[in-house]
């Protein structure tokens, strides 16, 4: 089921090898706990770019070279439509005959841009150490790596999140009045939960005894986080729990169902324009929560650990003190 075609963005096939070298890539990447949505993202991205390889060029893949992937990195920055191959015929012929749309690129921020190659470098990466292992001289070495270094980052590129400030977070939870909004911010600012984590929440995750939340973090690993606040927190559960007695997720529809991360996010933000805050997003609430607990803690590694980052560099980037 995880490599059913729906994931595709794409209604356009690729040939058979490049579907079974995708195939085996993702099955790699899921035996090293990758999270669905992160799978889904890459299949995304690489189907894109296989259909792109196959459509622009006779070589097989193996024999892709660096100004290929230049060429690909200028069709991502500056879009277009990606028409079907002209066949031996019509190069003979010389015939301008129509040729089908197989699809439209949008151009790409760089941000996105550098994503999207580093979702190409990881699967050539793969295939590299793939067929040394097996001593082929197949994909010997990787195109992507001296092309993805020459895209760079501007101050203009980047959007930081806007930190929530003290004020702002009081207003909120003025205007919130029901026990699923309530539950919801304060798993944000308390928990630094991510939407996607917040999501899949339920009941049985939560330990009275413990005072923990065992869930599972972004990326696929299982995080048994002693959460900050939890009396306030553990209060809104119970009366959740008294409404729906019956209810498996903390955030469900009428059908029972958890909600989607979609769905999660503009609740968030009705709850935000609701309390006349503007400036801030979702994101901004987990920044709260690492600036907040740097201020009581003054340990870094602490609040790496609480937020679930792997590189403490990233947890610093969250940290606003002025």
């Amino acid at each position: 089921i995880l490599f059913h075609h729906r994931y595709n963005d794409l209604n356009e096939k690729i040939n058979t090898d490049y579907q079974n070298f995708l195939n085996d890539y993702l099955h790699n990447c899921q035996q090293l706990n990758k999270s669905e949505h992160t799978l889904k993202n890459y299949r995304a991205d690489l189907h894109k770019f296989l259909i792109w390889y196959q459509a622009t060029h006779r070589n097989r893949l193996y024999k892709i070279k660096g100004v290929s992937i230049g060429l690909y990195k200028d069709f991502l920055s500056s879009g277009g439509e990606l028409k079907q191959k002209r066949t031996f015929w019509q190069k003979v012929l010389k015939k301008d005959i129509k040729r089908r749309v197989l699809y439209t690129q949008r151009p790409l921020a760089v941000a996105s841009r550098k994503r999207h190659l580093s979702s190409v470098k990881n699967f050539f990466e793969y295939l590299k150490e793939y067929h040394e292992d097996r001593r082929r001289k197949l994909f010997q070495l990787n195109p992507v790596k001296p092309k993805i270094h020459g895209i760079k980052l501007k101050d203009v590129d980047m959007t930081p999140t806007p930190l929530l400030r003290r004020e702002d977070w009081v207003r909120i939870q003025e205007k919130t009045w029901r026990t699923e909004e309530r539950l919801l911010i304060f798993l944000l600012y308390y928990g630094g939960l991510r939407l996607s984590e917040v999501t899949k929440l339920r009941f049985e995750q939560f330990d009275c005894e413990t005072k923990t939340l065992t869930f599972d973090r972004k990326g696929g690993s299982v995080h048994r986080l002693k959460i900050r606040r939890w009396p306030l927190i553990y209060k809104q559960i119970e009366f959740l729990l008294q409404a729906k007695p019956q209810a498996v997720f903390l955030f469900s529809n009428s059908k029972e169902k958890a909600l989607s991360t979609k769905s999660i996010y503009n609740l968030i933000i009705k709850m935000i324009k609701r309390a006349g805050v503007t400036g801030v997003t979702p994101h901004s609430f987990r920044k709260a929560c690492a600036t907040n607990l740097y201020r009581q803690t003054r340990d870094l590694l602490k609040v790496r650990d609480y937020l679930n980052h792997k590189d403490a560099k990233v947890t610093q980037s969250y940290i606003q003190l002025d």
